[in-house]
């Protein structure tokens, strides 16, 4: 899910009048495989679901059934099956979700009167009614539920689940929900859990859902009906495989998804699209389709153009995309705050329209860049969002800059308008100026942050500045290879951060403990500094000295000054986070040299010392920007003052002229 920069918070729109919905032309079927060219399954296919359902667009329900096949894949037998209920989380104030969130997420606030919920009306396994053996994890929060099982599902046992189920969506303002006619569809459905662990040790993860929090599933298939009112279009996971008149003014669509672990839909009588195919890996190619309303119209072909670029750089960067389909919703301009940024195998959410926003402010295209780049960080790589956030928010962050880069341009992929440029990495920054000042570490679990500023803050953008970090240290080339290894490795699996930093060690041929532990596992990140710095004249020593016959005294005058300057810097670094670090040195005749300091944790202070014909000016640590988990406030000093205030004075003034041209650009 993307967190947008602050500055896109504050959007305007006018509203318009579409007038009364009609009924649209009927949408034909796609007419390709769900996944690019066919072929075998990509993934163990555990959890396959075959749902029914149908809208009720005035009062904004479902009524459905659903049919899910689960195969118990471990080496122990089941006695309970866990299944997520995320609609409970807008069902009152108690929920887990709305009292982490305390009922606003993103600018968006939750409606005190149009709640959302979700009732399993029927619970059958071979025919036998089990609905009233459900029982809630952990009262009041309704949005995980157990059934226990009199019989285990023995290991390799599949089950076929049976469910109907009732649910009303809540006023748009955290990922699902509606905004007038617009509705959104998303963690809908009665969802099982995931196991993990060794062989005969597996243990569910199936977390409540809080305000932090976001999603964990099985791959499988999914075979969905949809039924709306006829003046509808929808946009879904998948492939649309056929489209039928129903009785009572309504249409039904059948759509099919394979090797994904979520399906979600949306609906709305004034949606228009545009398309395009992209060629992926000389494969057959991607539909691209952007749903929008009219008065969005040049956004969405921002959008579309962004969302093509993103499957062709996303590809070649990790692994082919592997789905037929891509499908971008630019929700309403009135439901964006809550239905926007969100992702979901082949189908995501975008936002940043707004009169404000010129073709030369790269946010919408930012946006869908973000969204579409989960289809592999999470999508395909499919880890654990409520344990280890980070390692589909923040390594997507990461790619998204490289992305950004590729597309827009490297000082151009966040602004290039007015006069003004600045890339996307730089104006990231901007939202975390010292990312020693977090509370937590990455690997915090999403639910146990602070609050949702710190989990966003790190989870978001300290982990992409870690992960920029390591590049810069090793070289881009052959970090991005590591990571398409990573990639190739663990797609349509469920990869722990454990994995991710073993193959990148093993790929990058080295042990890089001495940076996963203390970066991803602890506070305070690198905190450089200039220590202190001295010049004098450089002269032979002076003073009693052997001369080989005796000892004399050696006067100024039998040791003069050369004429040249002995400098000493020392720096040091009182943050876990050890990286090595080039340290700049500036003369009085405005020549430099670059120190550079090997620092892995072998100590927290290095001294230079060096001999230049005039006197040291300045120093600047990292003076490239290639350490990014530190706050470059006390990265440069000038020695033109006396005393430590100006000293402080003037490495606060380097640093913000620094920072003011990075974000900038000339």
């Amino acid at each position: 899910m993307h967190r947008l920069l602050p500055l896109v918070l504050a959007l305007a729109a006018c509203g318009h009048d579409h007038g009364p919905p009609h009924v649209r032309k009927m949408d034909r079927p796609d007419g390709s495989p769900a996944l690019r060219g066919g072929g075998t399954a990509r993934s163990p296919r555990i959890a396959n679901y075959k749902i029914d359902v149908r809208l009720d667009a005035v009062r904004h329900q479902l009524a459905a059934t659903e049919t899910l096949t689960w195969t118990n894949t471990g080496a122990s037998a089941v006695d309970k099956l866990p299944f997520h209920l995320y609609l409970n989380a807008f069902k009152n104030e108690s929920s887990l979700f709305m009292r982490s969130s305390r009922g606003e997420m993103r600018g968006a606030k939750a409606s005190d009167s149009a709640w959302g919920w979700i009732t399993v009306d029927s619970l059958q396994i071979a025919g036998v009614e089990l609905a009233s053996k459900l029982k809630l994890v952990a009262p009041p929060d309704e949005t995980v539920a157990e059934l226990p099982l009199a019989t285990p599902i023995a290991p390799g046992q599949t089950v076929d689940i049976n469910f109907k189920f009732s649910a009303q969506l809540p006023e748009v303002f955290a990922r699902t929900g509606y905004k007038g006619e617009f509705n959104m569809v998303g963690q809908w459905f009665p969802k099982i859990g995931v196991r993990t662990g060794p062989p005969g040790l597996e243990q569910w993860q199936c977390a409540a859902l809080s305000a932090n929090t976001e999603f964990f599933a099985d791959f499988g298939v999914y075979d969905v009906k949809i039924t709306v009112p006829s003046t509808y279009t929808v946009a879904a996971t998948g492939v649309l495989t056929q489209a039928s008149e129903s009785p009572g003014g309504t249409r039904t669509f059948d759509y099919h998804a394979e090797d994904v672990h979520d399906f979600a839909w949306a609906a709305d009588p004034f949606f228009n699209t545009r398309s395009q195919d992209v060629t992926v890996d000389g494969g057959p190619p991607v539909h691209v389709k952007v749903y929008f309303r009219n008065e969005q119209l040049d956004f969405a072909l921002r959008h579309l153009q962004a969302g093509v670029g993103a499957i062709e750089k996303f590809s070649a960067d990790f692994v082919p995309y592997p789905w037929s389909q891509m499908t971008i919703i630019d929700p309403p301009i009135d439901a964006a705050a809550g239905a926007g940024g969100m992702e979901y195998p082949t189908l995501v959410t975008t936002e940043g329209d707004s009169v404000f926003i010129r073709p030369g402010m790269k946010f919408p295209e930012y946006v869908t860049v973000h969204e579409v780049g989960h289809n592999w960080f999470q999508g395909i790589l499919a880890s654990n969002e409520p344990e280890e956030a980070w390692m589909d928010e923040g390594i997507n962050e990461w790619a998204d800059a490289h992305v950004m880069t590729d597309l827009y341009g490297a000082r151009t992929s966040g602004i290039d308008q007015y006069g003004f440029q600045a890339d996307i990495v730089a104006l990231r920054n901007t939202i975390v100026d010292d990312p020693s000042s977090l509370p937590q570490p990455i690997a915090t679990a999403a639910y146990a942050f602070l609050d949702t500023t710190a989990y966003a803050e790190t989870t978001y953008d300290y982990t992409m500045r870690a992960m920029l970090t390591l590049e810069h240290e090793v070289g881009s080339a052959k970090f991005m290879a590591a990571m398409k290894a990573y990639a190739k490795a663990f797609a349509f699996k469920h990869p722990t951060g454990a994995d991710l930093f073993a193959t990148l060690s093993h790929e990058l041929g080295d042990d890089f403990s001495w940076f996963f532990g203390p970066a991803f596992q602890q506070v305070g990140g690198a905190k450089y500094k200039i220590h202190s710095t001295a010049c004098r004249q450089a002269h032979d020593i002076r003073g009693v000295v052997a001369d080989g016959t005796g000892k004399k005294t050696r006067t100024e005058t039998e040791a003069p000054d050369t004429g040249t300057w002995v400098c000493e810097v020392v720096v040091e670094n009182t943050g876990p986070v050890h990286v090595p670090v080039d340290v700049e040195l500036r003369f009085a005749d405005d020549s430099t040299q670059r120190m550079h300091w090997d620092d892995k944790g072998n100590g927290t202070f290095e001294r230079f010392t060096v001999e230049h014909s005039t006197k040291l000016a300045a120093v600047r640590i990292d003076p490239d920007n290639l350490e990014m988990i530190d706050s470059p406030l006390h990265h440069a000093y000038r020695v033109d003052g006396e005393g430590a205030a100006s000293l402080r004075a003037g490495a606060r003034i380097a640093s913000w002229a620094q920072t003011l041209m990075q974000l900038v650009g000339p």
